[in-house]
């Protein structure tokens, strides 16, 4: 599941103040099921699940969380079989198992660092961890059994599905296939070459195929069961996650065409004060200027038509001064071609 390809991310450009705030940190179909877990398991997914990953995640890292958080289940229920085993396997056909002990030990240990792994986002490491303790821990305690096999040991082989669960839940799927396989072919090892008691030993020459085709059986029909279902799983939320994307899309698509019929108006606008302004000056009305602010798109036009209109205005009004001055130097002329006229006159 790791090579599912990367989620397809908007590039459209946005407008913050109209796009509203996620509401949560995941994907709706992931924070669903956050709001339905159960009280009691939040508690135990804050030390053993990965931190739940940002709406801008990649699918990828969506995915991985989902392993993570599923891994951690199958890790608590892991515990729980451990501590039932101590109990349970202490004695064995009225002889202590000295090795249950150590094989406990070392199981714990081992999922310890599994949990840390898992909780640490590094669930693939994790998954390995994971599964190669209870492919061990089985084996060990069947290859470990005082005397040999016997006929109290054959329910162990039932827990070789364990490994199953944890490939299909931590590592992609088909490793299903090759831990069936694997298991398969240590039980026929175990029940052919390893030592055994006399009673397992006749039953075994009687009904061999009657004991080993169950065991494997059961291991190839969990085997498809968990690819199937896991393989379902990773294409449903494939689908939710690529519906949640497109409904994403339309949403950015709607805010945009609803941005961009504001600009239209915001421009036509604008564009019909400059042309009135212009319609007054036209008139004669030099005082009209673009009642535009900085924030507007048509800003530096407007500002420059205003400042070419107040130098225009200037202009005008030097030149109505000009021509007062102009007007009374004239009357002055006149004035003083009659005085002239007059003082000729009066000394002749």
């Amino acid at each position: 599941m790791d090579d599912l390809s990367p989620r397809s991310t908007s590039t459209l450009p946005t407008d913050k103040r109209l796009i509203p705030q996620a509401e949560t940190a995941v994907p709706s179909y992931l924070a669903t099921g956050l709001r339905q877990e159960n009280a009691i398991l939040r508690w135990w997914y804050l030390i053993a699940s990965p931190s739940a990953p940002k709406s801008s995640a990649s699918f990828k890292e969506l995915e991985r969380f989902r392993r993570g958080r599923t891994g951690s289940q199958i890790i608590l229920a892991l515990y729980l079989l451990l501590i039932i085993a101590i109990p349970a396997g202490f004695v064995d056909l009225g002889r202590t198992n000295i090795y249950l002990i150590p094989i406990v030990i070392g199981a714990s240990s081992a999922l310890i660092v599994g949990t840390i792994l898992n909780r640490m986002g590094q669930v693939t490491a994790a998954g390995i961890v994971v599964v190669l303790t209870f492919v061990a821990f089985p084996i060990a305690n069947i290859v470990t059994v005082p005397g040999g096999l016997n006929m109290f040991i054959l329910p162990l082989y039932g827990l070789l599905v364990l490994p199953l669960l944890c490939t299909v839940s931590f590592l992609p799927p088909w490793w299903v296939f090759v831990m069936a396989l694997g298991n398969s072919l240590f039980t026929l090892y175990s029940l052919t070459s390893l030592p055994r008691t006399a009673e397992l030993s006749a039953i075994l020459a009687i009904a061999f195929m009657g004991i080993i085709t169950p065991i494997i059986l059961i291991q190839i029909i969990v085997s498809i069961v968990a690819y199937a279902w896991v393989q379902g799983t990773t294409r449903a939320l494939t689908r939710a996650d690529r519906a949640e994307e497109l409904a994403r899309l339309e949403h950015d698509l709607a805010l945009q065409a609803e941005m961009a019929a504001q600009q239209k108006q915001r421009l036509e606008t604008s564009i019909q004060k400059i042309v009135e302004t212009h319609m007054h000056v036209a008139n004669g009305n030099f005082e009209a200027r673009v009642p535009l602010t900085e924030d507007n798109v048509l800003w530096q036009i407007s500002g420059s038509l205003n400042n070419l209109l107040a130098r225009t205005q200037r202009l005008r009004q030097d030149t109505i001064e000009l021509q007062q001055v102009k007007v009374a130097l004239q009357q002055a002329r006149e004035e003083n071609g009659k005085l002239r006229s007059a003082l000729r006159k009066g000394v002749y």
